[in-house]
């Protein structure tokens, strides 16, 4: 394409067990080779870090890395556009946890940024009550961003789905 806006770069993308030390590694490199200013520097690491935790934490799919330590297997993409960044995850989830990141998904979708951080207020408040560390990443992903998430839920079998999630963080 000839356009410069349209063009793409891909800057990373990683497919297999995201180990946390992985994940730190990765983050410290996303640092020093992105050239953008540090508030985007900033939200970018921090995209990262919410979007590849879910993966290592809740992937349906997981390698054992080390004697009792397991983590997520999924993949990441972020790609450079001119005006913009689109970072995506993949990863196989438990059918039944589709419909509860759809439910959070959609209603992070619908909320501006003032609901949103109502909902981060709240939401952290339930934590001792439920696990409910995979919303509060997409919340602060969505007050990150400042755009919808865009996510897919695509059945596999009776058991497992694929879900992927991409953002966008304007430059």
């Amino acid at each position: 394409m000839s356009n410069k806006n349209y063009q793409e770069d891909k800057v990373l993308s990683f497919h297999g067990p995201l180990t946390i030390s992985l994940l730190s590694f990765v983050g410290n490199y996303l640092k020093l080779v992105i050239n953008t200013d540090q508030v985007l520097a900033s939200r970018l690491y921090k995209t990262f870090i919410e979007l590849t935790q879910n993966v290592s934490y809740y992937s349906a799919e997981v390698k054992e890395i080390e004697k009792g330590i397991k983590s997520g297997i999924g993949w990441f993409l972020l790609n450079e556009y001119s005006k913009h960044f689109i970072f995506t995850t993949g990863n196989l989830i438990k059918k039944e946890d589709g419909y509860k990141l759809t439910r959070n998904c959609n209603e992070i979708n619908s909320l501006n940024e003032e609901e949103l951080r109502f909902l981060k207020r709240k939401t952290r408040g339930e934590a001792k009550i439920r696990d409910i560390g995979a919303h509060i990443g997409l919340i602060q992903t969505g007050l990150l961003s400042g755009h919808p998430l865009d996510y897919k839920i695509s059945e596999i079998n009776s058991k497992h789905s694929y879900f992927t999630i991409s953002v966008r963080l304007d430059k």
